[in-house]
């Protein structure tokens, strides 16, 4: 007869999933809150409750196939799809590297009489090797192509900070350089730095906001509307002219207080003006803007 202890299985596999979840987090360099891992942690309890008392149950299958899901759902902040299935891609392999698919495989080849003369192999669930072996390769594959993605992203990917009024919160934003910007102020000359309107607007002051709602869009030449509208608008916002697809468009562009690298422990300034852009330019959110190749030279970022 083969007893189980009920209470050390939950704390074993308690602290296996805490050990998971903390070392996603760390490979992926995502801020974690307790509260969130603590939360994934007793979700992953579910299942070891459902075998101790239901162990041939169809729930108990299903509980398996989706408490890794839930258990990062919870775990990290809300991300987008492809975002959600990174974690998750990276949470299952770690699993399964540590052991995981190792016990669950196990059971379901039927493997018996380790340690005696008997050593059945169960030929029916036979093809759950291959498969195991066939999702880890997959998993892994793209996993390496992710992170060979987020590699070269970090050569050219900066921190960037972003005061729009001298004595405003800064907003941080992840700029990636683009050698195909050569997008300039008309006015100045200063070397533009194309921003997502959604990020901007956050921090945007009440005061100037309300343009990103004005019909100015619609116009063929937007000047001649600015120069009649709030004369604190001309010393802030200029128009940047774009080629695009048969004709010249504009992007709204904003002169800020400052822009600087976070990277820099003296937070050194760069000359931008913004451009502000609709479309998000990061399929995958993994920065927010773009700077321009002069804004990069020296920075040491």
């Amino acid at each position: 007869m083969v007893v189980r202890y009920l209470d050390l299985d939950l704390m074993i596999n308690g602290i296996m999933d805490l050990f998971l979840l903390y070392l996603t987090a760390r490979l992926l360099n995502i801020s974690t809150h307790g509260y969130r891992m603590l939360g994934g942690v007793f979700l992953g309890e579910f299942s070891v409750i459902l075998s101790a008392y239901w162990p041939a149950s169809t729930f108990l299958l299903l509980s398996k196939v989706l408490t890794p899901l839930a258990m990062v759902w919870v775990s990290f902040a809300p991300g987008g799809r492809r975002v959600f299935l990174k974690r998750l891609t990276l949470f299952w392999i770690l699993s399964a590297g540590l052991g995981g698919i190792v016990f669950a495989l196990w059971g379901w080849v039927e493997f018996d009489g380790l340690g005696s003369s008997v050593f059945n192999l169960g030929i029916r669930n036979f093809w759950v090797l291959p498969l195991g072996v066939l999702l880890w390769w997959g998993g892994q594959k793209l996993w390496m192509r992710w992170l060979a993605k987020a590699m070269q992203l970090k050569t050219v990917v900066y921190d960037l900070g972003i005061d729009f009024e001298e004595d405003s919160e800064p907003i941080k934003v992840r700029a990636m350089l683009d050698t195909g910007n050569q997008l300039r102020d008309p006015l100045t000359g200063t070397p533009v730095l194309l921003v997502e309107e959604d990020i901007a607007a956050t921090a945007l002051p009440e005061n100037l906001r309300s343009i990103l709602q004005a019909p100015w869009r619609e116009l063929e030449d937007p000047w001649p509307w600015l120069w009649k509208a709030d004369p604190i608008w001309m010393r802030t916002f200029v128009f940047i002219p774009y080629q695009s697809v048969g004709h010249q468009s504009w992007l709204l562009g904003i002169r800020p207080h400052r822009v600087f690298f976070y990277s820099d422990p003296e937070g050194q300034e760069i000359k931008a003006t913004l451009a502000l852009v609709q479309q998000s330019l990061s399929p995958d959110g993994e920065y927010q803007a773009l700077l321009h190749p002069e804004q990069v030279q020296g920075s040491g970022g």
